[in-house]
């Protein structure tokens, strides 16, 4: 079971970082037009619309091989 839960988190978190370099490949923009300037040094790198992509795209991939792959991590 933990291997399983293991395997829905690498996936999800690949899918989703390879989902947002895709979609913004897609509409033929930078990774600049997404950054948040707030000149807080490493925090402007957490803090950016870019890992908000990410993570929305991770999410839901996350929720489907959960339920796929019958690791319970949600509850019913």
């Amino acid at each position: 079971m933990v291997a399983k839960r293991v395997v829905v988190w690498v996936i999800s978190i690949a899918v989703g970082i390879a989902a947002g370099y895709a979609t913004v490949a897609a509409f033929g923009t930078s990774m600049d037009r997404y950054a948040v300037d707030l000149n807080f040094g490493i925090l402007d790198i957490l803090i950016n619309n870019f890992t908000f992509l990410c993570l929305s795209y991770a999410s839901l991939i996350w929720i489907w091989l959960d339920y796929f792959l019958d690791t319970d991590m949600l509850p019913e």
